[in-house]
């Protein structure tokens, strides 16, 4: 095992390859489709608060009232040198929730199990999550469901501390002021985040009062309080009737009656199981290896039952979320993005129990290094691919900027080259008839022209 500075280099540099990563591929992902919308401004990039106000507004009123949509408006019009800057930051925290929603803890940089632990973590966010290529580097995606999740699962971070020690957590202003302001963005995120807060919030409920038979801190309340505020304002917003009345809303497919319900659960249960084979068998053998060592020494687990109860809990939640949209619509693929994260975290408590347990055989190296071998695969390919596009999408803006100083208004410009299929960005989403008729059309509102066609 590395001694306590060698984890901790290891810690830093695992920090700084994922922020160029993150940078990196948040540079490369094209600035089009809908961030051509969010950007307010156009190519001038200048940023104004009444104008992203206004907009906001708008779209409480008439589209889209999730607090992810402000944050698109509010990163598109200062420009996209803002979003590479943020994004990397974002992604990391991200990963550092989920390890303290796993272990009940900060992650020590001197310990390797924990410096290990994280970057399984970061693993996980980046390639077994829901559409990364649109939820974690596209500025429209990221601020809508990544930026959104972090606040999320920020807003749980404050209560996981109520599980893992017998002392009284803290009741000062700062705890006050923080579950009451991230506990309204929260319950304004995403429609499936609600029942998911709900739900873990009340397994810790029947924890603490039921099982320790302990009183619970008043900001508790208060926080669910300020959840069911902000859920209320997403959730009775004008722009949502507004939307599912439209004639297209969005990537959604809206459900009616019973019977269309329960047809949707199956495909709900495939999306979101799109992005976890990896994960999943992950946790399969983790789960197989704890419960086969639980009939040889049951009292080895005694230390260890608020990180089982933990997981339990995630994965459990996690497909609770997944079915929730069965209530309204068949979703895009990318809105099961808590879902997985969620989903993730539960595999990382278990791996966290797995390693901690010296007499649980076989040792979870083997699987590590096979969901190594196929995440390096897959990062591989994800910059390959955003490389790609990035290159494609300098070529047609150089062209439509071209023909727009030549006085011509309806432009042609070649088709994209597909990546592979581990890439999962917007244009091959099907969110028209056409993706590259969805994205033109954005890109003649953007530049000023009437119209683009592909050849």
């Amino acid at each position: 095992m590395p001694s306590p500075r060698a984890s901790r280099l290891w810690f830093w540099a695992i920090i700084l390859a994922s922020l160029l990563y993150v940078a990196l591929l948040s540079w490369w992902s094209p600035f089009t489709s809908d961030t051509y919308h969010h950007a307010l401004t156009g190519m001038e990039h200048r940023f104004s608060f009444t104008l992203v106000w206004e907009r906001c507004v708008d779209s409480y009123m008439t589209w889209n009232p999730r607090i992810g949509e402000y944050l698109a408006f509010a990163v598109a019009t200062a420009g996209k040198w803002f979003f590479i800057l943020l994004n990397p930051l974002v992604q990391v925290g991200l990963a550092l929730m989920m390890f303290y929603l796993a272990a009940g803890r900060r992650v020590n940089p001197r310990s390797w199990p924990d410096v290990r632990l994280f970057g399984l973590g970061l693993l996980l966010l980046f390639t077994c999550t829901a559409r990364p290529g649109v939820t974690i580097y596209w500025l429209s995606g990221a601020t809508n469901y990544s930026w959104a999740a972090a606040l999320w699962l920020g807003f749980l971070c404050l209560y996981r501390g109520l599980a893992e020690t017998e002392n009284e957590a803290p009741s000062g202003w700062r705890r006050w002021v923080s579950v009451l302001v991230l506990g309204f963005l929260a319950g304004m995120t995403n429609e499936n985040n609600i029942p998911g807060t709900w739900l873990l919030l009340g397994i810790l409920f029947f924890f603490v009062r039921v099982v320790r038979r302990k009183k619970l801190p008043l900001w508790f309340y208060g926080g669910l309080a300020a959840h069911v505020a902000g859920s209320c304002c997403m959730l009775f917003a004008p722009g949502v009737s507004a939307r599912m009345n439209s004639a297209a809303p969005g990537c959604a497919v809206p459900l009616s009656g019973i019977p269309d319900r329960l047809e949707s659960v199956p495909v709900l249960l495939a999306r979101m199981h799109e992005y976890l084979a990896l994960p999943l068998l992950l946790g399969l053998a983790a789960a197989w290896v704890l419960w086969k060592h639980s009939g040889r020494d049951r009292k080895a687990f005694l230390p260890w039952k608020t990180e089982m109860g933990t997981a339990a809990a995630c994965v459990v939640t996690a497909y609770a979320m997944a079915l929730s949209f069965c209530a309204a619509v068949i979703p895009a693929d990318h809105a099961m993005f808590s879902a997985t994260v969620l989903f993730g975290t539960g595999v990382m408590t278990l791996i966290h129990v797995w390693y901690g347990l010296p007499g649980a055989v076989p040792r979870p190296r083997i699987f590590i290094v096979f969901f190594l071998v196929f995440s390096g695969a897959c990062i591989a390919s994800t910059l390959y691919d955003h490389l790609l596009m990035y290159r494609q999408h300098r070529e047609r803006v150089s062209m439509i900027l071209e023909q727009k100083k030549a006085g011509i208004r309806d432009l042609s410009v070649p088709p994209f080259v597909r990546p592979s299929p581990w890439c999962s960005f917007i244009f091959w989403v099907d969110l028209s008839e056409s993706p590259e008729d969805y994205v033109n059309r954005g890109a003649a509102a953007y530049y000023g022209i009437r119209s683009i066609r592909t050849k």
